[in-house]
């Protein structure tokens, strides 16, 4: 790649003129002051207050605003206006809809049965380790393997049957849905008679790790055998040398990614779970939410873009699309941690640290951190996930397959707990008639 340096662009460069400026998600004092219908000084008084985090930009007096923690604290002051109005608005980023004592969101990163993730990623560093906690509020102590067994002969052969055509890169969360739905068709209380969930939920882990051998060359599910940590079933299945460094980075990436509370597809987890549905089934509706562009989606979607990017210029082009970038979809900022994601820091920092970090993860270091230079956006634990891989040289479709593959560890702790609730999730529709109301219907049938 050329060294030739960048070209500094102005803010106002960035959409039409006069319009507020964003970027990744942010909105800039003005545009906030108008989502809030307040003044500047009352604007200052939330910040002092801790209500809203404002992001320093480098080298600018100006700050920016994380536009979800702004409507989140819109929706929450029109939830004042009645209980009508709370229940309108507790979907939205509102108010806690449901008690857990699984995992706190703090400043820190996430916290598993008052843990913090990332000192669990230091020790005991062991994936299974932190699952079991998840499911069962007890922390193993040593590492914990996992006994493989033999997989029943229709899920070996539908997980056969999921091989992607040559050349394929296969989104593995669709591969792990179909993977889960073909490991499960039993019931609940099959499942309990069979010994528990537990022995359930490591078979399925396990499964998911064994697909990732479609990522590989040659391209087959591989079904773990042996007395193996889970991390090295994983490299194996990704043809990799199981050395120590990366067995390290695979543990971080599946603890880190193990839970964050009520996220859409761990909602629809809990859903499936408060009607009776086993657990192969609650897994499958996580994993439907979790294909959405919008989630794990968005690993895939770095990736792709990465791949396109071989020289100077193409990384000067993907810089200026994400500084002019008006959606939510470059991977940078996220309500839970307005100065950062503390998550995606420390799979960066592991990426900076490595020895031998390839070309696609020293260009996506750069990529990061001239963007950082330009806006300060702090960036989501989807980027730190394809840093890390793209460190360790893992296969495209590895980010994705790791965020799904440790999320499913704490899907299954919210089944677990939604079952103990034993009341179903039905929230209320407020109905409104008009354009997006019972109206349109109407007109549709006439």
């Amino acid at each position: 790649m050329s060294e030739a340096p960048l070209t500094t662009m102005d803010p106002s460069e960035n959409g039409a003129a006069g319009q507020p400026w964003q970027v990744g998600g942010f909105v800039d004092s003005k545009e906030a002051c108008r989502l809030l219908q307040v003044k500047a000084a009352t604007l200052y008084t939330y910040v002092s207050r801790g209500l809203l985090h404002p992001v320093a930009q480098p080298g600018r007096k100006t700050r920016l605003y994380l536009r979800d923690e702004v409507e989140g604290l819109r929706t929450r002051s029109q939830a004042r206006m009645g209980h009508g109005a709370v229940a309108a608005t507790a979907l939205r980023w509102g108010q806690p809809v449901i008690d857990t004592g699984i995992t706190e969101i703090t400043p820190a990163g996430p916290r598993y049965r008052g843990r913090l993730a990332a000192e669990l990623v230091e020790y005991p560093g062991a994936f299974e380790n932190v699952a079991e906690l998840l499911w069962t509020g007890v922390l193993p102590e040593g590492a914990s393997i996992w006994p493989a067994q033999p997989l029943p002969d229709g899920a070996r052969r539908a997980l056969e049957a999921l091989a992607p055509q040559a050349g394929e890169t296969p989104r593995m969360v669709r591969v792990f849905q179909a993977a889960a739905l073909a490991l499960g068709g039993g019931s609940v209380d099959e499942e309990v008679r069979g010994g528990g969930v537990v022995p359930a939920a490591r078979q399925l882990v396990l499964a998911f790790a064994g697909c990732c051998g479609l990522l590989s060359d040659p391209r087959r599910c591989r079904t773990p055998a042996g007395a193996k940590p889970l991390a090295q079933h994983l490299a194996e299945a990704m043809g990799k040398e199981p050395a120590a460094d990366l067995l390290r980075a695979l543990n971080a990436m599946l603890i880190l990614s193990a839970d964050h509370e009520l996220s859409p597809p761990t909602f629809s987890a809990r859903i499936a779970a408060s009607v009776g549905a086993e657990l192969h089934a609650c897994v499958g509706a996580a994993l439907a939410a979790l294909s959405g562009t919008g989630l794990a989606g968005g690993c895939d979607r770095i990736e792709d873009t990465l791949a396109g990017v071989r020289t100077r210029g193409q990384l000067d082009a993907w810089v200026a699309r994400v500084v002019r970038d008006r959606a939510r979809s470059s991977a940078f900022g996220i309500e839970s941690y307005p100065q950062g994601d503390p998550r995606a820091a420390l799979l960066i920092r592991m990426a900076r640290e490595h020895p031998r970090p390839g070309r696609r993860a020293a260009t996506l270091l750069r990529f990061l951190d001239e963007v950082h230079a330009r806006v300060g956006v702090p960036p989501r634990i989807e980027l730190g996930l394809v840093a890390a891989c793209a460190a360790w040289d893992l296969p495209p479709g590895a980010a994705s397959a790791l965020w799904a593959m440790g999320r499913t560890s704490g899907w299954i702790a919210h089944v677990l707990e939604q079952r103990l609730n034993g009341f179903f999730l039905r929230p209320r529709g407020q109905f409104h008639a008009g354009p997006q109301g019972g109206a349109v219907l109407k007109s549709q049938a006439t």
